[in-house]
């Protein structure tokens, strides 16, 4: 009997939170087929997925594409999921989401975010409110650590592309209508510090950049880190309560968008940014 569905899980030392990951994911009915590729680990990254009963690839070539591909050629089911290690999916919402892909028309989702305000500062919480607060985020979100694609959304395109923003190239390819969010919801973990949160969203900014300048298909909605316009302004109006972040809001996005097209400009787009506040 076939899988319910496959999942990619790119996973460059990861020990510290992978557990998490795979222990919400596997915990249900569903028959997965999960695929763990460790690259270029000097963790327990792969032993501690092994542990858990699922598949693993290990290379030592390390960077995202390369272990999303591998992943891929790795697994025999659709629908697929793309799951980021340090995220948290329960396997009901994944279950949701192979539920609405069955509607017709629908090619991606993903389930709605959440965040984790434990042990959260007050300015980056303060961020959080806000972006969490966008239509960005609330309305047909792709990216942000897990997506989820039928057998025809996945051709859409060949090779994940060799760039900081995966989530962003995806996302790009699908009309609206195309990737509406599914019920449930994912954990996202975010950053410790402010300094940390600067950093993500420039990463962020970076990889928007990539994609424009690369003459990637336009993006049909504003990437994280680049949302703005009417429906912003409609979406924050409606939320008083979101108010007081603004400040940081913007000072975090004016900041993470010039260091991103710095960035892009001259070409410094391999530096991945990673957040150790939150593992």
């Amino acid at each position: 009997m076939s899988p319910a569905a496959s999942v990619v899980i790119p996973a460059h030392d990861e020990a510290s939170v992978l557990p998490r990951c795979l222990d919400a994911l596997l915990d249900g009915p569903l028959d997965l087929e999960v695929v763990v590729v460790a690259n270029a680990c000097t963790d327990a990254t792969a032993a501690l997925a092994r542990a858990r009963g699922v598949r693993v690839v290990e290379t030592p070539v390390p960077g995202k594409a390369h272990a999303l591909d591998l992943g891929d050629a790795a697994c025999t089911a659709f629908p697929r999921a793309y799951l980021d290690a340090d995220v948290v999916l329960p396997q009901a919402a994944l279950a949701q989401a192979l539920e609405t892909l069955r509607r017709p028309s629908v090619l991606a989702t993903a389930p709605r975010l959440a965040w984790d305000p434990t042990g959260v500062p007050r300015r980056v919480r303060a961020f959080y409110r806000v972006w969490t607060a966008l239509p960005y985020v609330t309305d047909g979100l792709l990216g942000s650590g897990v997506y989820v694609l039928s057998e025809q959304g996945r051709a859409r395109f060949g090779a994940f592309p060799d760039a900081i923003g995966d989530d962003v190239h995806v996302r790009s390819l699908f009309a609206p209508a195309e990737r509406p969010s599914s019920p449930g919801t994912f954990t996202m973990f975010p950053p410790r510090t402010l300094r940390a949160l600067v950093a993500i969203k420039t990463r962020a900014w970076t990889g928007n950049a990539q994609h424009d300048r690369a003459g990637g298909a336009p993006r049909s909605a504003p990437a994280a880190g680049a949302e703005r316009g009417p429906s912003t302004a409609r979406a924050l109006l409606r939320r008083p309560d979101v108010w007081s972040g603004l400040p940081v809001y913007a000072g975090v996005y004016g900041l993470a968008r010039l260091r991103g097209q710095r960035r892009a400009a001259h070409g410094r787009t391999t530096t991945w940014e990673r957040d150790s506040t939150s593992r």
